[in-house]
């Protein structure tokens, strides 16, 4: 298989002012970069420490997880293998502590339980850290939150769902580490009865928690999940669904740092429902993010029609002052046509937030897309999107990539039964407020699959902390790829017009299937 050298680079360029009410306002530019030995089945994650140090964590071309390491979010380089990986699946994550402690996990089958490491020496070497390896558990998030007296490193929360026996009683588990993610606490579950938010997670055991976050000004964390629900507030209008769950709304649920070891102390806050719409919020993440000002965001996918039908979705963002009431949505990309999909979002200064997701062509091809908005908060917000590439990414109808592939009650084991898009991409900012994002190619076009990394190079920033103006960015073009496009639009459109058996029998089908549905999101 050919690939693209590690040093190849996508060349950008630099757009025209994008806002013509800030006139210091350019849109960003990236430099986009093919990992040497990565895969395309993958879901990669990103990272940047306080010092610049970048990390990214994918799979390996027979694989296992791999880590990389750059200075500058250009030039990477793997780092040693993190050990114990027995069949390691693509569910991974990354962080990276102030002190500089890297913190990567994976999902390993062995088990179904996280595989998770710690490096004090930039991966030369890697410890395993203790507490992580409770069975039938699945796609774990890791946050970083503010030291606290008393402690030597920063808290670490890890975030995931319990997956088979989800179909008995469904819930998000928060464990938290007050030793730098060397060892974790008892896992604590977030929803708790009767709230809503526990009622719709027993609607149809969930795709999986959408992501976790702190507010490092107070320490508060926030967990953010979509749930299935129906019209009449309860389960009998909605399909049943088992691990791929089409949302109609979206939970943020938090809890101050003194007390997420405590069950009954996280606050549920609907930030979505389009239960009434009949339209769908995941796909198959809807992730949330908190700014450097205390505002909270929430990106997500919106279909224009329901389940099992994902084509055509726009992308918007929702953001609150207090998590008890939520604005209305800001659209980032517009409905219609092919559709958008995979939403990931992180904030900056106030108003200022960055996303990614995935956005369909006419011909059923899919590319990486990026926005930029330095207004969230105005009244009338401004939105520059970014074709990263022109690197196919995925093949097919929004439905298909979500797995949708059977009808009727036997629907449930869609999860299992089909092949599906990847669930996660990785997404970060640097100190500065320059995007670092990380997507895989999984068309299954050998000369361009792999994992990506786009690091912005020049442009706006999301923060307006003083810093150097742009990245050191290499010359070396590939032909095989365009350079990246920024459009500008008012009013929140940004994206230019480019483009009932019992638990215990649905339990047994589930573990025959659970292996080689694993082994086909692997595969893409």
């Amino acid at each position: 298989m050919r690939r693209l050298p590690a040093a190849a680079l996508i060349a950008t360029a630099l757009l025209v002012p994008a806002f013509t009410s800030r006139a210091a306002s350019t849109a960003p530019v990236f430099t986009t970069t093919l990992l040497a030995g990565s895969t395309g089945s993958s879901e990669p994650r990103a990272a940047i420490s306080d010092k610049g140090v970048h990390w990214i964590t994918t799979n390996a071309t027979n694989g296992d997880e791999k880590v990389y390491r750059s200075t500058n979010g250009l030039t990477w380089t793997p780092v040693s293998r993190p050990g114990n990986q027995t069949s390691p699946t693509t569910d991974v994550d990354v962080v990276v502590l102030p002190s500089g402690r890297v913190l990567t996990s994976e999902l390993d089958f062995a088990g179904i339980n996280f595989i998770t490491h710690y490096s004090d020496d930039q991966g030369k070497t890697w410890v395993q850290s203790q507490g992580t390896t409770y069975a039938d558990t699945d796609r774990q998030w890791f946050a970083v939150g503010p030291r606290f007296p008393g402690e030597e490193q920063a808290r670490v929360y890890l975030l995931f769902h319990n997956l088979l026996s989800g179909t008995l009683q469904h819930n998000m588990f928060v464990a938290t580490s007050h030793d730098g993610g060397r060892s974790f606490g008892v896992p604590v579950p977030v929803a708790t009865p009767p709230q809503q938010d526990y009622l719709d997670l027993q609607c149809a055991d969930s795709g999986g928690p959408s992501n976790i976050f702190v507010d490092q000004r107070t320490g508060k964390v926030s967990v953010v999940f979509g749930t299935r629900s129906s019209p009449v507030g309860g389960c009998a209008a909605s399909p049943v669904e088992i691990n791929v769950v089409a949302a109609n709304r979206v939970w943020v649920v938090s809890a101050d740092a003194s007390k997420t070891e405590t069950p009954g102390a996280w606050s549920p806050s609907l930030a979505v429902d389009d239960t009434a719409k009949g339209r769908i919020t995941g796909m198959q993440l809807a992730p949330g993010a908190v700014g450097d000002d205390g505002t909270y965001y929430v990106a997500y996918p919106e279909s224009l029609h329901d389940y099992p039908n994902y084509d055509g979705a726009a992308i918007k963002v929702v953001h609150s002052k207090d998590l008890r009431t939520w604005s209305a949505p800001l659209t980032i990309a517009p409905s219609g046509g092919t559709g958008n999909i995979l939403p990931h979002i992180v904030a900056g200064s106030a108003g200022r937030i960055g996303l990614a997701w995935y956005h369909g062509n006419k011909d059923l091809t899919w590319s990486s897309y990026s926005a930029q908005v330095l207004d969230a908060l105005a009244a009338h917000p401004h939105v520059v999107t970014t074709k990263l590439s022109s690197v196919v990414v995925e093949k097919g109808t929004a439905s298909s990539l979500m797995g949708a592939c059977i009808q009727g009650t036997a629907a449930t084991l869609n999860g299992f039964a089909c092949g599906r898009s990847s669930d996660v991409n990785g997404i970060a900012m640097d100190r500065c407020g320059r995007l670092l994002l990380t997507w895989p190619a999984q068309a299954g076009l050998k000369e361009t699959d792999g994992t990506y990394v786009s690091m912005q190079v020049l442009g706006t920033r999301l923060r307006t902390t003083v810093c150097p103006a742009a990245v050191t960015q290499p010359t070396v073009v590939p032909p095989e790829v365009v350079p990246s496009t920024g459009h500008h639009s008012g009013g929140g459109n940004g994206l230019a017009a480019t483009g009932a058996s019992t638990a215990v029998v649905v339990i047994g089908l589930l573990l025959l299937g659970l292996g080689a549905a694993l082994r086909r999101r692997r595969m893409g």
